[in-house]
Parts: structure tokens; sequence; C-alpha cells
């Protein structure tokens, strides 16, 4: 039996990642809603509005990332978010100016 291979499978099912990712991304998420709270109180709604957008697309990426494992997945499916959320971005940043 010294030659016998090792079963060595290239995919041994899901891919969890430990507990201490999900307490690190959970720490982000934290930050950045506590950051979103304070720049909430900005009076000047031109810095306002883009910066609290922008943490909350940042925090959505997080969560699809990590917790609904995205990033174990094809990358095409990383390719076909990143298309909507960047086309939602577009919608939401030109219809205003439109409607004007």
């Amino acid at each position: 039996m010294e030659n016998a291979p090792t079963h060595t499978p290239e995919h041994s099912g899901p891919h969890h990642p430990p507990v201490s990712t999900y307490l690190k991304v959970f720490g982000w998420l934290t930050a950045f809603t506590i950051i979103e709270l304070a720049l909430s109180f900005l009076p000047s709604e031109e810095i306002k509005v883009p910066a609290l957008v922008f943490f909350a697309v940042l925090k959505a990426i997080l969560v699809v990332m990590f917790y609904m494992h995205l990033k174990y997945d094809r990358f095409l499916y990383t390719v076909i978010l990143a298309v909507g959320v960047g086309f939602a971005l577009l919608i939401g940043t030109f219809l205003p100016l439109v409607q004007k």
C-alpha cells in the first residue's frame, strides 16, 4: 500500500470562511453604520447624500460578498452584480438631473 494514491478532492463542498471573517465583516459594517450616522448630521446635502449612498453601496457589497458567499462563487456572478449596481447608480445619479 505504499504507492496507494491519496484521495484529495478538488472541491470538497461549499467553502465556509472562519467565524473570525464574519466578525471582521460585522465590525466593518458597524463602523460604516456609525460613520453614516455621523454623516447624517452634516448640514450640506451636496456632501451628505453622495457619501451616504457610497457607504450604503459599500455595506451592501460586504454583505453580498461575505454573508451571501458571492466571494466564493463564480466570477461571472460578481460581474453581473457590479453591472447591476453600476447601472442603478448611474440611473440614480442622472435621473434627478433629467427631471429638473
